[in-house]
């Protein structure tokens, strides 16, 4: 059973003073892309995420954004800027004593600077913040790899069922490819008959000759046997413990040239006919197999 690519999930924990949010979106991709958003004061976490992101995930585009705030219930607390206070209060005074102006210097005068006050800066707590996160990314990426699991079930269903229906068209070619011989005899023995308007007889051996040599150089046996060799390994990988996309594309990508070459040799016309329905089905699974890891 196969795991899809494109899935999302979101996880919540939080602490009287801490408050932790992850959220992963998967999608397509040729490779492993790891994409992760979070605040420069936890890159410190970046490394030890990453690892456990690969254990869950082999491919896609991992979109993953953590949100972490901390004391989320304290109330703010302050501290002043006293150099630059001192600093603009002396050029105050400069341009007191420069202009001879009779004013004193209050706490007004002072605040108009800026910057006078400002937010205490808060240290951090990343020893309590990080099994916070390691627990949530967890079951982020369970639920995530939960959602991909059921969302493979049915693409493997929805393939299943198409491969199916290939085989069966398969084994009609099969048994259309058979007649050819007899196709061509007849076809051959009607074309010269109309060519000669039925004034030359017609050598029956040498009618059979010409038509076995249409049927060689029509001949499917092999394609046949190759395109049913590759959909028996195609359902083996399906059944596989382990991420299979890339192998399965590939596998595509040879039924597909099998399905081409069938369709160019044969010239029965109800065989090109079921070759067009077939190609219509290859190109919906390789739609399908773009989106399994």
């Amino acid at each position: 059973m196969f795991n899809s690519m494109t899935a999302f999930s979101r996880s919540e924990k939080s602490t009287d003073t801490i408050q932790v949010v992850v959220e992963i979106r998967s999608l397509n991709s040729k490779n492993l892309d790891l994409v992760l958003r979070l605040a420069p004061t936890y890159f410190v976490f970046e490394d030890q995420i990453k690892t456990m992101i690969k254990k869950y995930l082999h491919r896609g585009r991992i979109e993953t954004m953590i949100s972490i705030q901390e004391n989320i219930e304290s109330q703010d607390r302050f501290e002043a800027n006293i150099d630059r206070a001192t600093e603009y209060i002396h050029v105050l005074k400069q341009v007191i004593d420069h202009f001879q102006l009779k004013h004193t210097i209050g706490l007004r005068d002072i605040m108009k600077a800026g910057n006078i006050i400002k937010p205490l800066e808060k240290e951090n707590d990343l020893e309590s913040v990080e099994p916070l996160v390691i627990e949530c990314l967890q079951n982020a990426l369970s639920d995530l790899c939960t959602m991909r699991s059921t969302e493979g079930k049915a693409l493997f269903l929805d393939i299943d069922h198409r491969l199916n229906d290939i085989e069966k068209s398969l084994q009609k070619i099969s048994s259309l490819a058979n007649e050819q011989l007899d196709y061509y005899y007849h076809k051959l023995k009607e074309r010269i008959a109309t060519l000669t308007r039925n004034m030359v007889d017609i050598d029956p051996v040498r009618v059979s000759q010409e038509a076995a040599i249409y049927a060689d150089r029509s001949d499917i046996s092999e394609e046949i046997t190759r395109l049913d060799s590759h959909i028996k390994q195609f359902r083996t990988l399906m059944n596989e413990n382990q991420p299979v996309g890339r192998k399965l594309n590939f596998l595509l990508q040879e039924i597909g040239r099998e399905l081409n070459t069938i369709g160019s040799k044969s010239g029965s016309a109800e065989i090109s006919r079921i070759i067009v329905t077939l190609k219509s089905e290859h190109e919906k699974i390789r739609e399908q197999i773009q989106n399994i890891e």
